[in-house]
C-alpha cells in the first residue's frame, strides 16, 4: 500500500467561515458539494453518510473530529480496499468570509493509487469549489 496526500485548490468562501462549517458538518448537506454525474446511492444519518463514487466502491464516511470554525476531519468506515480520510480546511475569522481547502488522504495500492490520482483530485477540487461557492442565509433561525 502507499500512503498519499492530495490537497484541493484553495478558493475563497462566499459565505462566512461559521456558517459553512455549519453546513458541512450536518450529513445532510454534504450532498450539495459532491459533483452529482460522478455520485450515486447517497444516504445520511445524523452519524454519517454513504455513497458511491461511480466506478469505485461504496463508501460509508463519520466526522472523526472537528476543531470549530477550522478544520472537520472525515474518515472512512469499514472498506477494505480504500480507506481514506478528508480534511476539510478553513482559514480566516468565524463571522467573515474566508478560504476553504480539501485535503484527500489514505492508503492505495500503488497501480490503483495511480489510475485513479487524477480523479481523486478532480474530486477534492469540485468539493472545495461548491463549498467555497455556498451562499447561506445566516439569518434565518
Amino acid at each position: 500500500m502507499a500512503a498519499f496526500t492530495i490537497p484541493s485548490e484553495t478558493h475563497p468562501t462566499q459565505a462566512s467561515l461559521k456558517s459553512l462549517f455549519e453546513f458541512i458538518s450536518d450529513f445532510k448537506n454534504f450532498a450539495s458539494i459532491m459533483p452529482e454525474d460522478k455520485v450515486e446511492d447517497f444516504t445520511h444519518t445524523n452519524e454519517s453518510c454513504s455513497f458511491t463514487i461511480k466506478g469505485i466502491t461504496p463508501m460509508t464516511i463519520k466526522i472523526a473530529e472537528k476543531i470549530p470554525y477550522q478544520m472537520i476531519y472525515f474518515s472512512s468506515e469499514g472498506l477494505s480496499k480504500f480507506n481514506f480520510n478528508l480534511k476539510v480546511n478553513f482559514t480566516g475569522l468565524p463571522d467573515e468570509k474566508g478560504q476553504c481547502q480539501i485535503d484527500l488522504s489514505g492508503d492505495l495500492n500503488p497501480f490503483i493509487l495511480k489510475m485513479a490520482e487524477k480523479s481523486l483530485a478532480n474530486l477534492v477540487n469540485t468539493m472545495s469549489l461548491r463549498l467555497s461557492q455556498l451562499e447561506i442565509n445566516t439569518h434565518a433561525n
